[in-house]
């Protein structure tokens, strides 16, 4: 993520250059046409032009230098500190002059500006430009709204041809700046939420790749901004059908729910009128200015790897011998071994029947079950002794990642063990899970208890790991391998309960095809049991920036789960940047900025910061 501006002027400068040759053309191919037809330009008028084109490429250049230097700032500082005036190094190690591109110059006076000259036949154009904080109450000038934190910066360009004429423009522009948090969905790759039972988001959504929404019922999405760097799909990925209805607000969740109807959408050739006339820039994709927000990339979580070697509790469950036994070290002390009977319950062993995992099939005594640990973290930190840094990472030695190289159907000979958290409605600290392997959790997490956070119990938290599924507080491993009648012998799918969880949800999918469906959002965090008419409350996020490489099976319908009414939003807690889940910073510094700017105004000479000092009659 760390990019040396200074290695990028050259590619930037180039850009300037093609671009300011393209304009200069246009310029020469307007005079041309202005001459051959009878239509009289005076001499005032072409060179007016010549500088306003030339004072934008000031503006353009402007933008450019905020977007690039904001991108290769300390993205460990969710609100960095980048200076384009004095001498002083800022957040991205480089001082004001330094980010100068290769044809201009930092010129340090009164308000400091940068400068560059454009020649157009015998004429040289001087352009200057200056960069100054938008908020000049607020030193920084970061605000924080609407999940977002955003910095002001306020841009002026003057341009001036000796004896010809001076132009001057301003412009405001915002750069906003989006924690991974902040958001309910973000999606690396194609995002599709298409629920059977209603369905209702509140938060930030946004994917790298389309989105699809559909529904069998009702989806409604609170949402103050859903964007997609691809394209935006009322209907379904897996095959050609549309249905239900979705639902969304023109600005935030106090706002109008107004209907996308099936075939308002990226094939429309109305698209853009008419996302815009129904929300009003709330719901824009490519073809409306929504780019790919860049997310860090992800830290190794492999056994070894950055979270396992940095975490203040690292569990490791060795197998090897008759019964298991658990390797833990605490802030990165040496590793003590325990058995089960050590450490009482905080760690036990069993097994869940996942069978979308593992079909039953026709024979159920072939069912594959899957090993998981049980971790009661309240009781375990009481043992061992609680994470300094709150970052716990589980791993075992025996599964095995699905290896066939086919994305679309899971290896046979993977095994699927991991990790069940339990006994977790109350967290003693803020926690972050890792684990390399598939993550289970059993019933209510981290409660919200109070609306004042004083006294509430709620602690942030986060989950990253291969897969997460949801088990309810009715759930029982000992019923889990249901359809076989020497277990069960009413052989009917377990009922859950309604359940709430917190946290948010870093974790893996596996990909839609043509007549398989990857199960969406609404199944990203994955179900066994009948939720029929019971409801799975979720406050966090979902953010999928990977594929599964362990829980890999495909997603179907009613073989293993019924699905519950789902009723997931933001957490709110988590706009205040000390509520984050612990390592966040580290983790997840940020998505990309994304520098937002609106159309310039011309200025008088007589209120130039740079400017007031060249000649020129050709002002406003």
């Amino acid at each position: 993520m760390d990019i040396n501006i200074k290695k990028k002027r050259e590619g930037v400068a180039l850009l300037f250059v093609t671009a300011l040759s393209g304009l200069l053309l246009m310029i020469a191919i307007t005079a041309s046409v202005n001459a051959v037809s009878n239509i009289t330009v005076t001499a005032e008028e072409k060179t007016r032009t010549q500088l306003e084109f030339a004072c934008e490429s000031g503006l353009n250049r402007a933008k450019a230098k905020i977007e690039q230097s904001f991108n290769n700032g300390n993205l460990s500082n969710l609100e960095p500190t980048i200076l384009f005036q004095g001498t002083a190094n800022d957040d991205t190690g480089l001082a004001p002059e330094e980010k100068a591109f290769d044809d201009e110059f930092f010129v340090d006076s009164a308000t400091d500006y940068y400068t560059f000259d454009i020649t157009t036949g015998t004429d040289t154009i001087e352009v200057r430009y200056s960069i100054t904080n938008g908020r000049p109450d607020d030193d920084d000038g970061w605000v924080k709204s609407q999940g977002f934190t955003t910095n002001k910066l306020q841009i002026e360009a003057v341009a001036y041809l000796p004896g010809g004429g001076w132009v001057g423009m301003t412009e405001d522009v915002y750069a906003r700046r989006t924690s991974l948090f902040m958001y309910q969905i973000f999606f690396e790759n194609d995002l599709e939420i298409l629920p059977g039972p209603n369905f209702n988001l509140t938060g930030l959504i946004h994917s790298n790749e389309n989105i699809y929404l559909n529904s069998n019922n009702n989806l409604n999405v609170y949402t103050d901004s859903l964007t997609s760097a691809g394209n935006i799909y009322r209907g379904r990925l897996d095959k050609n059908e549309a249905g239900g209805n979705v639902n969304i607000t023109e600005t935030d969740k106090d706002g109008s729910l107004v209907e996308m109807d099936i075939g308002d959408d990226a094939d429309n050739a109305d698209w853009v009128d008419i996302a815009t006339d129904n929300w009003g820039g709330t719901v824009r994709d490519s073809s409306l200015g929504a780019t790919v927000q860049q997310a860090p990339d992800l830290k190794s979580f492999e056994p070894g790897g950055y979270y396992d070697t940095n975490a203040g509790i690292s569990i490791n469950v060795n197998t090897s011998g008759a019964d298991p036994v658990y390797e833990i070290s605490v802030d990165g002390g040496a590793t003590n071994t325990y058995t089960s009977a050590e450490l009482s319950s905080a760690l036990t062993e069993s097994t869940v029947y996942d069978y979308r995992e593992h079909p039953s099939g026709a024979d159920p005594a072939n069912n594959t079950p899957v090993k998981v640990t049980n971790i009661d973290i309240n009781q375990l930190e009481s043992i061992v002794g609680a994470s300094s840094n709150g970052l716990v990472y589980m791993t075992r030695d025996d599964a095995v990642p699905d290896a066939d190289g086919n994305e679309y159907s899971p290896d046979p000979d993977r095994m699927v063990n991991g990790f069940k958290l339990v006994n977790s409605a109350t967290l003693n600290n803020p926690t972050t899970f890792v684990s390399d392997l598939p993550v289970y959790v059993q019933g209510d997490f981290n409660l919200h208890t109070s609306d004042d956070p004083g006294a509430d119990t709620w602690q942030p938290c986060a989950v990253i790991s291969d897969a997460i599924t949801l088990l309810s507080n009715s759930w029982s491993d000992e019923e889990s391998n249901w359809e076989d009648p020497e277990v069960d012998p009413d052989t009917s799918m377990p009922v859950a309960s309604s359940t709430e969880y917190n946290f948010v949800f870093i974790t893996g999918n596996v990909p839609t095809k043509t007549g398989q469906y990857s199960g969406g959002l609404e199944n990203f965090p994955r179900f066994l049991e009948k939720w029929s008419g019971k409801t799975v409350d979720i406050s966090g996020g979902f953010i999928q920036l990977f594929r599964s490489k362990y829980a890999t099976g495909n997603w179907s319908y009613g073989n293993y789960y019924k699905a519950p009414a789902r009723d997931w939003k933001s957490e709110p807690r988590f706009s205040d940047l000390n509520d984050l889940p612990p390592e966040f910073v580290d983790m997840f510094p940020s998505a990309a900025i994304n520098v937002i700017h609106s159309g310039w105004s011309l200025i008088e000479k007589d209120d130039s910061e740079i400017g007031s000092d060249l000649g020129g009659g050709c002002e406003t």
